[in-house]
């Protein structure tokens, strides 16, 4: 049986494959789309004509502040949640332990008030998905229905693609941040009732300010 890689060697290799990208603007989209484990409707601004199913939500360059949170330094995105009608969540990363935390920041400084990703969802897709050739990711064995009968699909791995991104980011976030189920709703914009019971009042504070809850386990280095 072969061995999968660690999840720190396969953050580590995805992360260095995005540093080395080009131009610019995709290496940013990237490094967005990764850190708020966002979907790419999430950064990108705009959408080509004959799309009739994508609502773009990226952010504009207000969207990036620096924040302190218990004396560390913090850059906070607020993000427009793509499943929740845009709906917003804070993500927060400090920039002591986050290598690409001060660098968005400050690309997102230099829009203001514009979109700072003024791309469409497809011309980042053809340009990660030559970015991350050769790249796959392990999926754990599941069942489907299918014809009214329980089937089981055998644990296999995946090609490795833009929506890759956000599956990583979330399983670093718990196996090296041991996010619990309340942190991960929070960062990545789930429903807090698909993972817990919650009323609207509490999923809202989820949304708005569980990041100061989840933020002390981000401090520590991983790099």
């Amino acid at each position: 049986m072969t061995m999968q890689p660690s999840i720190k060697s396969q953050v580590f290799e995805i992360r260095k494959l995005i540093d080395t990208a080009t131009p610019e603007p995709f290496k940013y989209v990237l490094m967005d789309v990764y850190l708020k484990a966002g979907r790419i409707c999430e950064s990108v601004a705009r959408k080509v004509p004959q799309d009739k199913t994508t609502t773009p939500y990226g952010p504009v360059g207000i969207d990036a502040t620096l924040e302190d949170i218990d004396g560390h330094e913090a850059v906070v995105l607020t993000v427009h949640t793509a499943k929740r009608k845009g709906i917003e969540r804070i993500v927060a990363v400090p920039t002591e332990f986050e290598p690409w935390a001060k660098p968005l920041y400050n690309y997102y400084k230099q829009y203001g008030n514009k979109p700072v990703f003024n791309l469409t969802r497809q011309w980042v897709w053809v340009r990660a998905k030559t970015l991350f050739e050769g790249h796959t990711y392990p999926i754990k064995s599941y069942k489907i229905c299918k014809d009214n009968t329980l089937l089981e699909v055998p644990a296999h791995d995946k090609r490795f693609t833009l929506h890759a991104l956000r599956h990583l980011r979330a399983t670093e976030l718990v196996r090296v941040f041991h996010f619990k189920a309340e942190d991960l709703a929070a960062y990545c914009g789930w429903r807090l009732t698909t993972v817990t019971k919650a009323t609207s009042v509490m999923e809202r504070y989820i949304d708005l300010g569980a990041y100061l809850e989840y933020f002390p386990k981000l401090l520590k280095k991983n790099y």
